[in-house]
């Protein structure tokens, strides 16, 4: 155990147990009152403690980790804490091993993979903030995540270093295994799916020409006045429709990411200080940026002029209508290259008659493939709205898939193998760590 002795930090029973046995029998009965278990050591290895709290942490991000990958934890939480602590009792006897051999691993990768995983979390949860939040949720700061990290990360370059040098230069794999593991797991081995060859046409959902117009003038009379020497902060409080407007556009401090839109994202991250890009469209407007300063973590004080697209119901049942009646045309005999060329919006594939080219279903979008996985060769599916406006489709080819061969997976499955040679050598490893190392477990 850790305890609290009038705010001094004490080691409990074990390896460094005498002392305080001995301490506290000399501590007044009223100073022994205040005596508060703030941690505890449960476990010891080659005299490297193991704290409660190390386990927490573990929990925690083993937690946070589930969660990002969209799993369910099915052991009880007994069963996940031993299997936590485990793992660090296993990763504290493979760096004592490679400490004594003087191995050393490489602190700034370390750092710089650990802030990859950050920043693949900022994409995942939306932003900073939101990240900061989560963790919270699951008790943890951001600091706390990165020290927990960082331990992981160097534990794994341990655990690498003890591999390459250790285990992996005595695991063969012979081909014959690689062939047997081929025929033991034939159920298990991948399947190329139907592939289909789709033709498009798009006819978005647009503005009426009034809106469209408003927009330009206002952007024109905007670029105008920045020209002739007025501020940015005056024309966002008088042209700006954005909410920020009263705050002469001031949106705030932003770091990639951030932004709802990656057109944005980009604009911003393009510009120098000072610099006001040029009409940004959105899912929701027209933006003018500004970059009022950097900082040192790159992040960006933004500042916009925003005009809002306004999309009416009359001006959805155009876009409608144009896609139906493109529809007819193809239906009633007209080859669909032609009605794609002159009707669709897809910047892609208006130019090539519509075609698209070869896909798997599970590359498509889920609305894509709901569109597509019973259409037959040759028929128009009926009309699709997506974000990007209103689709039909035809499947121009369909190709089926295939059970990859042994010689298309060959390679793959030779890793496969290795990796569970390595497997079961690591273990046996670290069984023999075991009577190597001193290990004491306290629970």
């Amino acid at each position: 155990m850790i305890l609290r002795v009038n705010n001094r930090r004490v080691w409990g029973p074990g390896f460094w147990g005498f002392c305080f046995l001995w301490l506290t029998a000399f501590i007044p009965a009223a100073v022994a009152q205040e005596t508060v278990l703030v941690d505890r050591i449960v476990a010891i290895v080659d005299e490297e403690a193991i704290l409660q709290s190390d386990v927490d942490r573990e929990v925690e991000l083993y937690q946070l980790e589930k969660e990002y990958a969209g799993q369910t934890i099915s052991e009880t939480p007994t069963e996940v804490r031993r299997e936590m602590l485990e793992r660090l009792m296993e990763s504290k006897l493979i760096i004592a091993a490679a400490k004594q051999e003087d191995m050393s691993v490489d602190e700034e990768a370390i750092e710089a993979s650990v802030q990859q995983k950050i920043d693949q979390f900022i994409e995942h949860f939306g932003s900073l903030d939101a990240l900061q939040t989560e963790l919270k949720r699951n008790g943890m700061t951001l600091g706390d995540y990165k020290t927990r990290m960082s331990s992981q990360m160097r534990d794994q370059q341990y655990l690498r270093l003890v591999v390459g040098k250790f285990i992996r230069p005595k695991v063969e794999v012979l081909d014959n295994e690689v062939r047997d593991y081929y025929l033991d797991h034939l159920a298990e081995m991948p399947v190329e799916p139907d592939s289909l060859t789709i033709a498009n046409i798009l006819v978005p959902v647009q503005p009426s020409l009034t809106v469209r117009q408003e927009i330009q003038v206002n952007v024109e009379k905007v670029q105008a006045e920045l020209a002739a020497g007025v501020s940015f902060e005056h024309l966002a409080r008088k042209y700006s429709a954005g909410p920020n407007a009263s705050r002469g556009g001031a949106v705030g401090v932003v770091g990639p990411g951030d932004l709802f839109d990656s057109s944005l994202d980009r604009a911003v991250f393009s510009l120098l200080v000072g610099q006001v890009s040029d009409p940004v469209i959105s899912s929701r407007g027209v933006h003018l940026l500004l970059v009022n300063s950097v900082q040192p973590n790159g992040k960006r004080a933004l500042s916009q002029i925003f005009f809002p697209i306004e999309i009416t119901e009359a001006d959805m049942k155009l876009a409608e209508d144009q896609i139906k009646a493109a529809r007819q045309r193809i239906i009633s005999g007209e080859n669909f290259a032609r009605v794609a060329a002159e009707v669709s919006a897809d910047p892609v594939s208006a130019g090539k008659g519509g075609l698209l080219g070869t896909f798997s279903l599970k590359d498509l979008s889920t609305q894509f493939q709901e569109a597509l996985q019973d259409a037959e060769v040759g028929v128009v599916t009926e009309p699709l709205l997506t974000p990007a406006g209103w689709y039909i489709f035809q499947v121009l080819g369909k190709t089926e898939g295939h059970k990859y061969t042994f010689e298309e997976l060959k390679d793959n499955l030779r890793q496969a193998v290795e990796s569970e040679k390595i497997e079961v050598a690591l273990a046996e490893y670290v069984e023999g760590l075991k009577k190597r190392f001193f290990i004491d477990e306290k629970i």
